[in-house]
């Protein structure tokens, strides 16, 4: 009842927002563990957010509706959110808490996002998420090299990753490629379009 009352409460955010001045940003990722990542995230030009996205890994399936609010100090974005989640597996569902984090001064870049899932029904329980924390310097316009960084937590067991990353800019966003070491080493590729 909570998730459904969440996810009509963001709809009619939408709804009522939708023509205001805002910006576009679709992400997607794939990784050769076969993690799979899709986002749509709409921030209204009272820095109101919409944030829907699908992460996937091998035995959870998991949609993601929520929103929140951008505050800006400074170089620091802070944009606290909440999402209704709903899996495809153990009729999941539940809450998501999240904190996401970007700082951008002169040729230094930082981005993050952390969350904690509570579980209302089905049987997944509680774990915590960082996907991803990224730190990087531009080395010009289009080049930035630095370091990826994550992890899952759940039932006592971690699975932390870090490794280099390079990513590569253009007029509609960019591409990220990283190599994160860990208990299980990934490959992962990303796009971000921005409009």
């Amino acid at each position: 009842m909570i998730v459904r009352r969440l996810a009509f409460a963001v709809a009619a955010i939408c709804l009522l927002l939708q023509a205001a001045a805002a910006q576009n940003m679709i992400e997607v990722r794939g990784a050769d563990t076969k993690y799979r990542y899709a986002d749509w995230n709409y921030t209204f030009h009272n820095s109101a957010i919409i944030d829907l996205f699908y992460v996937g890994v091998p035995g959870s399936n998991e949609f993601n509706l929520g929103g929140g609010r951008a505050f800006k100090i400074g170089d620091l974005t802070l944009s606290p959110l909440v999402y209704a989640v709903f899996g495809k597996e153990d009729g999941q569902r539940g809450l998501k808490f999240a904190l996401l984090a970007a700082y951008a001064e002169g040729s230094w870049r930082f981005n993050s996002f952390v969350g904690q899932y509570l579980p209302i029904s089905g049987g997944v329980s509680s774990y915590q998420v960082l996907d991803t924390l990224d730190f990087s310097r531009m080395l010009d316009k289009r080049w930035e090299l630095g370091v990826s960084s994550g992890f899952f937590h759940a039932s006592h067991a971690w699975n932390p990753q870090v490794g280099p990353m390079l990513k590569i800019n253009d007029r509609h966003g960019s591409w990220a490629v990283s190599y994160r070491f860990g208990p299980q080493d990934e490959f992962r590729i990303g796009r971000i379009f921005l409009f």
